[in-house]
């Protein structure tokens, strides 16, 4: 199910491991994952309301060099992608949204990430959801593990609420869905608390057969010593030159993003690429 000689870069499972999850950690897996996003969106019918003429779905949070985006491919073919953005000082999407629950957690002293941009476009045949669970175990181990993070946090469209309350065990999904910014869609706020996840797993899905049991899926998973490995290596933030493209020549992030948001995008990048680059970056050239 992980990385193999022929392809160690890659996540794969299926019957000819034909289906691959990557790090999407290089120029072309992140146009990949952001153009994706972008066409679901589209054909879902979403108001955009910011500026994607180059046709992909980018925003400054995914521009951050702590966020970590997964995109799934079968064979050659874009079929998924998920985003984990943990919080900093640009703060987490869902702020737009939801401020208030988020305000709480962090002054209860909460370490919060976002799960964003989730699409899947194709499951493998005969097995509803896999893909999709394959793509929420790799969020959990990220957030958990490599970010050290105690709740996940989303905005989820309003039809999707009760597959996170009640199949994802997510401990909080608003009653009341508000308007998406970005998307003009009716949203709801999703929180998940990741230290008693596993207990409320255990209790729920410990006795259920197959791909039902998610507590098996989620923490009885023997290869999580290897996936996590996995992860560590493949993880990287972008260089100068990706985010300069993506953030200036794709669309205009940087130049619209105001000092603040710059300023923290300076410090994080100059502690991601070291002291000799990262004083370098101011804006990658673009004033804003």
């Amino acid at each position: 199910m992980i990385a193999d000689a022929k392809d160690p870069s890659a996540y794969r499972f299926g019957p000819r491991r034909e289906w691959r999850i990557y790090v999407a950690a290089t120029k072309e897996l992140r146009e990949k994952a952001f153009r994706l996003i972008y066409e679901v969106y589209s054909r879902s019918g979403y108001r955009l309301r910011i500026r994607h003429e180059s046709g992909l779905w980018c925003t400054i949070h995914q521009l951050h060099p702590g966020t970590v985006i997964f995109l799934a491919q079968r064979e050659e073919t874009p079929v998924g992608s998920v985003t984990v953005i943990p919080d900093t000082g640009l703060g987490l999407p869902t702020d737009r949204i939801f401020p208030e629950p988020l305000a709480d957690l962090r002054r209860a002293g909460r370490r919060l990430c976002e799960v964003s941009s989730f699409a899947v476009t194709e499951e493998p045949s005969g097995s509803p959801l896999q893909l999709t669970l394959h793509l929420y175990r790799l969020a959990h181990l990220t957030s958990l593990h490599l970010m050290n993070r105690t709740d996940i946090v989303a905005s989820v469209m309003a039809h999707h609420g009760k597959f996170y309350s009640r199949f994802l065990l997510f401990d909080e999904v608003s009653p009341e869905p508000r308007v998406s910014p970005k998307t003009g869609q009716r949203v709801c706020y999703a929180r998940l608390n990741l230290e008693t996840m596993a207990a409320r797993y255990q209790e729920r899905y410990a006795g259920a057969k197959g791909w039902r049991n998610l507590y098996r899926w989620f923490f009885q998973n023997e290869e999580e010593p290897s996936i996590l490995d996995w992860l560590r290596r493949s993880r990287q933030a972008m260089n100068r030159e990706e985010l300069h493209y993506f953030g200036a020549v794709k669309t205009d992030i940087l130049a619209e993003a105001g000092q603040d948001m710059i300023a923290v995008l300076d410090e994080d990048y100059g502690k991601a690429w070291g002291p000799s680059d990262g004083k370098e970056f101011s804006g990658c050239g673009n004033s804003s």
